[in-house]
């Protein structure tokens, strides 16, 4: 097998779900040769995430020198309209969490079953501001947009996207190309927005796409963090894909969508899997298919690895500033207990004003 023996590699994809989830965290960044991570916020996704924000800061602070954060916007009711209330401004979002200590901006928004939620184009003037805000701080974005095309279609949906409720094809999803036109939309309007699309934009199966897809916007990149779908079509083209990453190897950022659940498997299997394939030309089977390496150059795997997330959010996380951690933990706090439908999560956001008080 012959992996690196001595590689820095940076997760810049790993989530967290709950507080009872840092043991988890604990050991990944201890045991899998890890030795930072970007912990994504899914506070877009609802009510049921208004603390996602917070837990994410808190582990960050656990970890000052290893643990990278991004934000993600909050919503105050669904669908959205152009009515939003002041308190949820979001260029004013957005500053808060640079404020706080984020490192960048994690959007699900344009995941078919989130942007089903919201109910307005991802390039609709309501984020307006925001995009533009974000691409006058050069702010990086890690933005999940569509999911693979086998998802629209039940005869080749696989059978964990139909257990999750991720098939499309009943009418009431908006198409992946839709998706697509509506990120053309921003990118025409905001060129300059420094975006990594996560699962590789989900253009594993068409790599001339994804070649005029850079050569197009170029302050965009794409991660390689799984979906599996994608090294079963990496794999049938390794020629055409080990001449993309190597001209494109400052573009290429590595994520694995860790998480306590191990929804893609654990730990051990998604590196050394991930690490395989991309250092090594090895055949190997996992997911349910064959997998074959590309064998990259090792300058091209440390770029991968570390080197181009790096080049987005520095080479070190941002320090938390835990007086404006504190301050949001209490806004949120508050939030939570002026609405009924947010009461349930008062206890989270109380422990994690609990455990932040011994850090200040």
């Amino acid at each position: 097998m012959g992996l690196l023996s001595d590689v820095k590699i940076t997760d810049s994809h790993v989530h967290i779900g709950s507080i009872k989830h840092f043991n988890f965290l604990d050991k990944y960044l201890k045991d899998y040769g890890i030795e930072n991570i970007n912990l994504v916020s899914l506070a877009c996704k609802g009510h049921e995430a208004i603390a996602q924000n917070l837990i994410c800061a808190l582990y960050k602070l656990l970890y000052p020198d290893n643990v990278y954060a991004y934000g993600s916007l909050m919503y105050p009711y669904y669908p959205l309209d152009d009515k939003i209330p002041d308190e949820y401004n979001f260029v004013e979002q957005v500053e808060k969490l640079m404020a706080i200590g984020f490192d960048g901006i994690k959007m699900l928004e344009g995941k078919p079953t989130l942007r089903k939620k919201i109910s307005v184009p991802l390039d609709s003037p309501i984020f307006d501001n925001y995009y533009s805000y974000l691409e006058e701080q050069k702010i990086h974005v890690i933005f999940h947009v569509a999911d693979p095309e086998t998802f629209w279609v039940k005869e080749t949906a696989p059978s964990f996207a139909l257990e999750k409720g991720w098939f499309y094809g009943n009418g009431t999803f908006p198409e992946k190309e839709t998706i697509y036109k509506e990120i053309d939309g921003i990118l025409n309007k905001f060129p300059n927005l420094r975006i990594t699309f996560a699962h590789f934009y989900f253009l594993s199966n068409f790599p001339e796409r994804a070649e005029e897809f850079l050569n197009r916007w170029k302050n965009v990149s794409l991660d390689v963090t799984p979906g599996r779908e994608m090294y079963d079509n990496f794999s049938k083209r390794t020629e055409v894909w080990r001449d993309f990453f190597t001209k494109h190897q400052n573009r290429i950022v590595f994520g694995t969508d860790m998480e306590a659940s191990m929804f893609q498997g654990g730990p051990s299997d998604i590196i050394n899997t991930m690490r395989r394939f991309l250092e090594t030309d090895d055949k190997f089977n996992n997911w349910g298919f064959e997998i074959k390496g590309l064998k990259l150059d090792q300058a091209v795997v440390e770029k991968i690895y570390s080197k181009n997330f790096e080049s987005y959010a520095g080479s070190t996380p941002k320090r938390i500033n835990t007086d404006v951690l504190l301050d949001e933990c209490l806004r949120i706090k508050n939030l939570a207990e002026s609405k009924k439908e947010l009461n349930n999560y008062v206890s989270e956001v109380e422990e994690v004003i609990n455990m932040l008080k011994e850090y200040i």
